[in-house]
């Protein structure tokens, strides 16, 4: 175990101290740059690098390793490199972004969200990549998290991040079928009589008599001599006049039941239960990385939506926003006297006014910025959020003079602003600006394009 610390280090000159326990730095109370993991014992390895991501107080420095011990240990490091020097270098992007996240407040606060948050801004590649491990009963798993939080499972914590729009699929890396009852990804498909569900069946020939009908595995209908329906006693000579092969293959040593094919039923190995195949719960496995929301969060230490205090805007769901921008569209095609704004207004340097003056003035800015936008709109006038900071205003019976009285507003809020807030709008007036087969997809994302530069 290797350290580094940022307060010693001088141009070129750095101060190493190895030790076998990481206990020792934390009874000196020094905060190590970056640590490196010198050992070639995979087992003394994982424990230890373990150990140092589930510290609260250590877990987001940066830690590499002279050695790859392969997955999943190597997913919990941030790299392999060759000496320390390269390490530091390394580690120098990583610091620089620790510096943005107050990493005392995540500390007193405790919060396992926060930390995740925390850890996955401060690395170059911010996804979260499942892996695949068979003694696993949900299948996949994500290491960096089991090690992280001990007993907290890395789904049901993901499944908190994505409710809260911290994280977001990126790319799909599987899909699964799991038990109905436990979720359990472990199946076995067994091959079972579609009559009584038994799975003593047995693959066979039959033979199809003519003369009676009669069906049954070929061998019963064998003599000493001949070919004899063991139902009518008839002689059996021509294949295809006497008789012939049924489709029928398979025979149900429970219930006698003869059959084509047979059915399939799902055995979980964990919990015993047998499904029909329909019945299994599909999940699709992905990477995640963090959402826009969830970078704001790791800046400014609160993983609430501070966005949302637009939502007392006269606010809509967005897709009931979509659908009466989409009905007004339509109005004004059809009746060139209704006419109607739409604008689009984005807060562009949070994260930066985060690091500058801290979460929550922050907050009280957004705070403020709402309550004067809440002074501009009318009580018909509708409002939505995307993309977590983008705000929309639609504004019936607005002509662009209208419209542009608000912008200037909006904009003055920005001049005004004593701390430097920047703020991209948009806007938009039908059907003097309407475009000829433009849906209401289609316009919105143009005008997101429009703040997005």
């Amino acid at each position: 175990l290797t350290g580094g610390f940022d307060d010693k280090i001088q141009g070129d000159s750095l101060f190493i101290l190895k030790t076998q326990d990481y206990q020792e730095i934390k009874q000196k109370g020094i905060k190590p740059y970056c640590f490196v993991v010198g050992s070639n014992d995979g087992l003394k390895a994982l424990t230890l690098i373990k150990n140092l991501r589930a510290d609260p107080k250590l877990g987001l420095i940066p830690l590499f390793s002279f050695t790859s011990f392969g997955d999943p240990t190597d997913r919990l490091l941030d790299a392999i490199v060759k000496d320390v020097k390269e390490a530091t270098e390394k580690a120098a992007d990583i610091i620089q972004a620790l510096k943005k996240i107050d990493v005392e407040y995540m500390e007193e606060s405790g919060s396992d969200t926060y930390r995740m948050l925390a850890l996955l801004y401060s690395r170059p590649v911010d996804i979260l990549v499942p892996y695949r491990h068979w003694q696993n009963e949900s299948y996949y798993r994500f290491p960096l998290i089991d090690a992280i939080f001990g007993g907290v499972t890395g789904s049901a914590l993901i499944e908190g991040l994505l409710d809260r729009k911290l994280v977001e699929t990126s790319q799909l890396i599987d899909r699964l079928r799991l038990c109905p009852k436990c979720n359990g990804a472990h199946l076995n498909y067994i091959d079972v009589c579609p009559n009584c569900g038994a799975i003593d069946i047995i693959h066979q020939p039959f033979l199809h008599c003519f003369a009676c009908g009669h069906v049954a595995p070929e061998k019963s209908f064998f003599t000493q001599d001949a070919l004899i329906c063991p139902n009518c006693k008839g002689r059996l000579r021509h294949i295809g006049s006497d008789y012939d092969r049924p489709l029928e293959n398979f025979h149900c040593r429970e219930c006698g039941h003869i059959f084509v094919e047979p059915a399939v039923s799902c055995h979980c190995m964990h919990c015993g239960t047998a499904s029909d195949p329909d019945a299994l719960a599909p999940r699709p496995i992905y990477s995640y990385q963090l959402t826009e929301k969830g970078r704001i969060s790791a800046t400014t230490g609160s993983v609430e939506d501070i966005f949302s205090l637009f939502d007392n805007l006269n606010y809509v769901n967005p897709i009931v926003f979509e659908s009466i921008l989409d009905w007004l569209l339509s109005l004004c095609r059809r009746h060139t006297d209704e006419h109607f704004s739409l604008i689009a207004i984005r807060m562009v340097n949070l994260i930066e006014l985060a690091d500058k003056i801290g979460r929550h003035k922050t907050k009280e800015l957004i705070d403020e910025f709402a309550r004067r936008v809440r002074e501009l709109i009318r009580s018909t006038d509708l409002t939505t959020r995307t993309n977590q900071n983008t705000l929309w205003l639609l504004l019936p019976k607005t002509p662009p003079s209208g419209s542009q009285i608000v912008l200037n507003r909006i904009l003055d809020i920005q001049t005004e602003s004593e701390i430097g807030l920047q703020i991209t709008t948009a806007s938009y007036h039908a059907p003097s600006q309407s475009i000829d087969a433009e849906t209401t997809k289609l316009l919105m994302a143009r005008l997101q394009s429009e703040v997005l530069e």
